[in-house]
């Protein structure tokens, strides 16, 4: 290993930054937070403007963006499907890979059509995978530590620190997500819960209705209550994820072509 980690700690950026990395208190904050946090420690020591973690959804066979560093959400992919370019390849190989050229990998390809918010992301950037008991939970995408020098050497062995003592942490955080999101309610499911929800509401709607003014104005009711449930559940989708169309969308389970035109016809404003 290079001996920039055996002279004194506290003039070693690589022992100082590991130690408050270490140090940090996991699960007090939410995931993207604590990764915002990592990320913050290493730029005080080191000239880092960008990263990225991504975690794979085994169901759905893509990475899902988790945390984000340097760059806004809305000018950024949060979905990477797993077999495609270098980091399909660190996927397969269990191995860091540098990507050399962010044109040329499918990730992102289509946001560096554009300059917004892509001159904080230098290259060469290093996809380096996170493994925690021996299984890969994911990848964080970072830039050189040190630069093209010695062919990465330098910047692989401290990531290699670095993803052993962030992996379990991380891995850590996404299981209880995932266990608190497929948690049963104990005596319902999420399904029946809503249908109760939304009977008790709209029968109080309903009652409140005349039947023989409705069918003569022809209001439409059906119609009407679709619309209002679905403006609430979109702006709160919205509000929910900072106004990021794309993971309003995900979130609602609809493409964001479709949230689009809902949001137009039921017009609803982008922040």
């Amino acid at each position: 290993m290079s001996s920039l980690f055996y002279v004194n700690p506290r003039s070693n950026p690589e022992l100082r930054s590991l130690s408050e990395i270490a140090m940090l208190p996991p699960f007090h904050d939410p995931l993207a937070d604590y990764f915002n946090k990592v990320v913050g420690i290493l730029s005080h020591h080191f000239s880092i403007g960008y990263s990225v973690l991504m975690l794979r959804d085994l169901q759905k066979d893509h990475l899902r963006v988790e945390g984000l560093y340097g760059i806004d959400k809305q000018n950024h992919p949060v979905i990477c499907h797993n077999q495609k370019g270098i980091i399909g390849k660190v996927l397969e190989t269990h191995q860091p890979i540098a990507i050399p050229n962010l044109s040329e990998e499918p990730f992102y390809s289509e946001m560096m059509k554009t300059t917004k918010g892509t001159e904080c992301i230098q290259t060469p950037l290093l996809c380096v995978p996170l493994i925690a008991d021996g299984d890969l939970i994911g990848v964080i995408n970072i830039p050189s530590l040190y630069g093209p020098r010695a062919e990465l050497t330098e910047d692989l062995q401290f990531h290699s620190i670095l993803t052993a003592v962030l992996s379990p942490v991380i891995k850590n955080y996404h299981a209880k997500r995932e266990e608190y999101l497929a948690k049963p309610s104990k005596s319902k499911t999420k399904s029946s819960q809503l249908e109760e929800f939304f009977k008790e509401r709209l029968s109080e709607v309903v009652g409140k209705i005349d039947p023989y003014v409705e069918s003569k104005a022809r209001m439409s009711l059906l119609d009407d209550i679709i619309a209002a449930v679905e403006k609430i559940l979109i702006r709160s989708a919205l509000e929910r994820v900072d106004y990021v169309q794309v993971a309003a969308a995900q979130l609602l389970g609809i493409n964001r072509n479709t949230l689009r035109k809902k949001m137009k016809d039921l017009k609803i404003k982008p922040k």
